[in-house]
C-alpha cells in the first residue's frame, strides 16, 4: 500500500511539473514579437522594411527619416520592452510598487533628486524640431505597447510590470538619468567629507585625488583644491539617498582613433569598448541599423533614445567613454536657529521649498496588497536636501544639499539629434558641442581621414576654483557658479601631429587648462598602454586593434611590484611567492599565478594602508576606491613597504588592525593561498575570477539595493575541486549517457534495460580534458583499475574502489610529518617529540 501511495504521489508530481513547464513554454511562445510577415504601424507615410541577421539585429529601411525613427521605436520596444519599463520605473521612483519595500531606497533616491520633475520641466522647453523627433520615436513605441499586447514578453508580467504608453517627457528624462549615472563626482565629495570628519582637513589632503595627464610635456599632478572644509560627523548610513554605492564598480572604457598614416588601409580607424556590464542579458546597448535618404548608420543605441550613440554613419565613425566632468556640488547649508523651517542664505532667513509625494509600496499585509509611504523633500535654491530623510543626517544645524546641472541646464536641444547626418568630423564636433547633459568622451573619425576627440557636457565654472569637497555657500548670498566652460574649449583635439587620439576615463584636460574640470578620474595606466602601442604602431590592421583591445599588459603593477617582491623575500615562508612575482613580465594571463598573487596583495596593501587610520567603518571597497582615485599611492614605494613590512620602531597597531594588516606574517600572501586553496604551483588568475550572468529584472533589483552584493565573492575551492571546464565536460558526459539511454528505450521498449545499461557503461566515452599537471600526478599515484559496478541498485562500493581509497590516503599522509602531526592534533593525540612521530591514517610512519 505504501509503495502504491509513493508511486501515485510521484505520478502526480511529475504531471504537475509537466503542466507548469508546458504552461510556461506556451506563454513564452506566445510572448514573442513577430519578426516575419507584415505588420501595420500607424503613422507611416511609406512602407518600411525590417531585416534581421542571424543574431537577431534589426536593420530598418525607410523612405524618410520620420518613418525611420518611428520604426526604430517600434522595433526597440519589440526587443527591449522589459528593459525600457524597468528603466522608466527606476527614474520615476516606482520600483517599490513592483518589487516591494526592498526597492524603496531607490525610489526615495530618484524622487529626492527630482529625476522625473527635472525631465518634465525640460520636456516643456525643447524646441519644435527636437520634439518632433522624440514624438516619432514615442509613436513607434506606443504602437507596439498598444496594438500588440499579445506579443509582449512574459517577463514584464512575471515581474508585475504593466507596460503603458510612453511620452516625450519619458525620453527626455532618460537623458537626465544617463546624466546622473555618469555624474559620479558626488560620490567623491562624500568620500572627501568622510575623510575630513575622520582625519581632519590637513591629513585628508594627503590622500585627496591626483589627476595626471600623460600628454603633458612636464611631469606633474593636480591635487584637488580642498578649500575650507568643515567637520560634520557624517556617517555612511546618513546618505540614504546617495548613489547605489559610494565606491565605483571598477569599470572603465576605452576608445581611440588613428589617422591614415598609422592605418594599413590608408583610412582613419576608430575603436571603442564601452565596458558596460556584459553579464546582464540583454545588455544596455541595443544594436541596430538605420537606413533612409541621408542616413546610413549601424551601431548601438540606448533603448528609449532615437538614433545611435556608438557606431558609424556614411561619413563618420564614433565611440564614447565616460568623461567624468564635475557637474555636481555638495553645499553645507545652515538651518535658521530661530526658525527650523528656514535656512540661512547670505545672512537672510529663507523658507525651504517643500514637495510632498506618496510612494506606492507592494505589501501583502496591506489592504489590496499595496500601501503608500509619504515622502517630504526640502529644497534650497541650490537643490534638494539629501541628508534629512528618515531622521538621518549630520548632527546639529548643518545639512547637505546637492546641486546638479541637470536641474538647471535645460536647453532646447538634447545634442544627439544631428549625429546621424553630420557630413564630416568638423560638423560632428559642432553637433557634440550642443550636448549639455551627458558627459562623454567622443572619439571620432571621418571618411576623409580626420580624427578627433571631444568631451561633452556643460561643466560649471566655480568662483572658488574647485568642487572637490562639500563647502558652504558664499557668505554674501551670491552664486559661485559664474558660468560654464565654453564648449569649444572643452577637453579635446582635432588631427594631432602624432596621428592618434584616445581616452580611457583619465584626465584629458590639456596642460595649463584654466578651469577646474574634475577631480574624479581613473588612473592613466590604460591610456598609457594605448599610447605605447599606438605611438609605435605603423600601418595597423583591424587585427592589431583587436589585440590592443584585449591587451593584458598591467602597467599599474610596475609601481608596486618591486616593493612587494622585496617584502616577500624578507619572509622565508613566502619566498616562493616572491620568486613567482619576480619572474612576472607584467601581463595578466588567466592561466598564470603571478597576476593573481599581485592582485590579492595589492588589495591587502590598500586595506593595510587606509583602514588603520580610517577604521573598520570604511570597507575594502572604499579603501580600494581611494587608491584608484589617487591614480597611485602618493609615495608608492614608502607606503607599500609600510603596508607589507613591519619596520623597527613601528608602534603596535590595534588588534583589529593587526588582524587585517599584511605586515603580520605577510597576511596578504597567506590569504592568497587560502582563497585559491592551492599551492603556489597551482595558482592561476582565472581561479580568482567568477562571472555570473544575470537577468535584467535581477540586475535592476540589485541596482535598487534588493539583490545583495553586485559582485559576489567567489566561493572557496577545495584542494580537489575541478576547474569549471572539467566540470562542464563531466556534465556533458552524464547528459550523453541519459540521451543514449533514452534513445535505446525508444528503439527497444521491450528489452532488458539493465543489459543495455551495462553495455553503455562499457562503451568508450570522450575523455575529459586534463587539469594542469594532472598527467604527472597520475604517474606518481598508485594505479588501481576500478571496474564498473554490476547490477542495478547496488549501494556498496566494491573492493577495488575501497583499495584505491586506502592507497590514496596512504600516499597523501606519507608526504611529510607535518601533515600527520596536524592530523594527530586534530584527533586529540599529543605529539611529544619529532623522533616519535604519530602513525598516519594509513598505518605508515612519516618518512620526512
Amino acid at each position: 500500500m505504501g509503495k502504491f501511495i509513493k508511486w501515485t504521489l510521484a505520478v502526480v508530481l511529475a504531471a504537475l511539473v509537466a503542466a507548469v513547464a508546458g504552461a510556461y513554454l506556451f506563454a513564452r511562445a506566445k510572448g514573442q514579437p513577430q519578426v516575419d510577415g507584415t505588420l501595420k504601424l500607424a503613422g507611416l507615410t511609406a512602407p518600411v522594411k525590417v531585416l534581421r541577421d542571424e543574431l537577431g539585429v534589426p536593420y530598418v529601411f525607410a523612405a524618410n527619416v520620420p518613418d525611420l525613427i518611428r520604426a526604430q521605436g517600434f522595433v526597440t520596444a519589440q526587443n527591449r520592452l522589459l528593459q525600457m519599463e524597468l528603466f522608466r520605473a527606476t527614474w520615476r521612483g516606482e520600483l517599490a510598487a513592483t518589487f516591494g519595500a526592498d526597492a524603496l531606497p531607490s525610489d526615495i533616491r530618484m524622487r529626492v533628486l527630482g529625476m522625473r520633475r527635472n525631465g518634465d520641466r525640460h520636456a516643456a522647453k525643447i524646441d519644435a524640431a527636437t520634439r518632433a523627433l522624440l514624438q516619432q520615436y514615442v509613436d513607434g513605441v506606443n504602437a507596439y505597447v498598444r496594438d500588440h499586447a499579445a506579443d509582449h514578453p512574459i517577463e514584464p508580467r512575471l515581474a508585475g510590470l504593466a507596460p503603458s504608453q510612453w511620452s516625450v517627457a519619458d525620453l527626455v528624462t532618460l537623458v537626465h538619468f544617463v546624466h546622473y549615472t555618469h555624474a559620479t563626482n558626488f560620490k567623491a565629495e562624500v568620500v572627501a567629507q568622510k575623510l575630513i570628519d575622520k582625519l581632519g582637513l590637513e591629513h585628508a589632503r594627503e590622500i585627496f585625488p591626483l589627476t595626471v595627464n600623460p600628454d603633458w610635456d612636464a611631469k606633474g599632478a593636480n591635487v584637488a583644491a580642498a578649500g575650507a572644509g568643515q567637520w560634520l560627523g557624517l556617517q555612511w548610513s546618513d546618505l540614504t539617498v546617495a548613489p547605489e554605492t559610494l565606491n565605483h564598480q571598477g569599470l572603465g572604457s576605452n576608445n581611440w582613433a588613428v589617422g591614415p598614416s598609422r592605418s594599413a588601409s590608408g583610412k582613419a580607424m576608430v575603436v571603442n569598448d564601452p565596458h558596460l556590464d556584459s553579464r546582464i542579458l540583454p545588455g544596455y546597448w541595443h544594436p541596430i541599423g538605420l537606413f533612409a535618404p541621408g542616413v546610413q548608420a549601424v551601431g548601438a543605441a540606448l533603448p528609449g533614445m532615437p538614433g545611435i550613440l556608438v557606431g558609424r554613419t556614411k561619413h563618420v565613425a564614433f565611440g564614447v567613454t565616460n568623461a567624468y566632468g564635475d557637474v555636481q556640488d555638495l553645499y553645507i547649508e545652515t538651518i535658521d536657529p530661530a526658525n527650523p523651517q528656514h535656512y540661512l542664505d547670505g545672512g537672510r532667513s529663507v523658507p525651504f521649498e517643500v514637495v510632498t509625494e506618496a510612494i506606492r509600496v507592494k505589501d501583502k499585509a496591506a489592504p489590496g496588497g499595496m500601501r503608500e509611504q509619504a515622502l517630504k523633500v526640502r529644497y534650497t535654491r541650490r537643490g534638494p536636501v539629501i541628508t534629512d530623510h528618515a531622521g538621518l543626517g549630520p548632527k546639529g544645524d548643518k545639512l547637505l544639499v546637492l546641486r546638479s546641472t541637470d536641474a538647471e541646464v535645460l536647453a532646447p536641444v538634447l545634442g544627439y539629434e544631428g549625429l546621424l547626418t553630420a557630413p564630416d568630423a568638423a560638423a560632428f564636433d559642432r553637433e557634440l558641442q550642443k550636448m549639455d547633459l551627458m558627459m562623454f568622451n567622443f572619439v571620432f573619425g571621418d571618411d576623409q581621414g580626420a580624427i578627433a576627440h571631444r568631451a561633452t557636457g556643460a561643466v560649471p565654472i566655480r568662483a572658488g576654483g574647485a568642487g572637490a569637497i562639500p563647502h558652504a555657500p558664499p557668505v554674501d548670498g551670491s552664486d559661485d557658479w559664474t558660468g560654464f566652460i565654453p564648449k569649444d574649449r572643452m577637453p579635446g583635439m582635432m588631427n594631432p601631429q602624432r596621428a592618434w587620439v584616445g581616452t580611457a576615463n583619465h584626465d584629458t584636460t590639456p596642460q595649463g587648462f584654466e578651469w577646474y574640470y574634475t577631480n574624479y578620474v581613473s588612473p592613466n595606466y590604460r591610456y598609457r598602454r594605448i599610447g605605447e602601442v599606438l605611438g609605435a604602431g605603423r600601418k595597423m590592421t583591424v587585427d592589431d586593434h583587436w589585440k590592443l583591445m584585449t591587451d593584458d599588459r598591467n602597467l599599474q603593477s610596475d609601481v608596486l611590484r618591486a616593493t612587494i617582491v622585496a617584502a616577500l623575500k624578507a619572509d622565508p615562508a613566502h619566498k616562493d611567492l616572491a620568486a613567482i612575482l619576480e619572474s612576472w613580465d607584467g601581463v595578466d594571463r588567466a592561466e598564470q599565478a603571478p597576476p593573481l598573487v599581485y592582485q590579492a596583495l595589492y588589495r591587502q596593501i590598500a586595506l593595510a594602508t587606509f583602514t588603520p587610520r580610517l577604521g573598520d567603518d570604511v570597507d575594502s571597497g572604499h579603501a580600494l576606491d581611494l587608491v584608484l582615485l589617487a591614480a597611485a599611492l602618493r609615495r608608492p614605494r614608502r607606503d607599500a613597504r609600510l603596508a607589507l613590512v613591519r619596520r623597527p620602531g613601528d608602534k603596535r597597531p590595534p588588534r583589529d588592525a593587526r588582524r587585517r594588516d599584511p605586515r603580520r606574517g605577510t597576511e596578504g600572501a597567506r590569504r592568497t593561498r587560502n582563497a585559491a586553496g592551492q599551492g603556489p604551483g597551482r595558482l592561476a588568475l582565472g581561479q580568482g575570477a567568477r562571472v555570473a550572468l544575470r537577468e535584467p529584472a535581477q540586475a535592476q533589483r540589485r541596482r535598487a539595493g534588493t539583490g545583495g552584493r553586485l559582485h559576489r565573492r567567489a566561493p572557496r575551492q577545495r584542494r580537489d575541486a575541478q576547474p569549471r571546464r572539467v566540470r562542464l565536460h563531466e556534465a556533458l558526459r552524464r547528459q550523453l549517457l541519459r540521451l543514449d539511454a533514452r534513445r535505446d528505450r525508444l528503439r527497444r521498449p521491450g528489452q532488458d534495460r539493465r543489459r543495455h545499461r551495462r553495455r553503455r557503461e562499457r562503451a568508450p566515452l570522450p575523455a575529459a580534458p586534463e587539469r594542469p599537471g594532472q598527467a604527472a600526478r597520475r604517474e606518481r599515484a598508485p594505479r588501481v583499475v576500478v571496474q564498473p559496478r554490476q547490477g542495478r541498485g547496488e549501494r556498496q562500493v566494491d573492493a577495488a574502489a575501497r583499495a584505491l581509497k586506502r592507497q590514496r590516503e596512504a600516499h597523501r599522509a606519507s608526504r611529510c610529518r607535518c601533515r600527520c602531526r596536524a592530523a594527530a592534533v586534530r584527533d586529540g593525540q599529543r605529539v611529544r617529540a619529532a623522533r616519535t612521530p604519530p602513525r598516519c591514517p594509513a598505518r605508515r610512519r612519516c618518512t620526512s
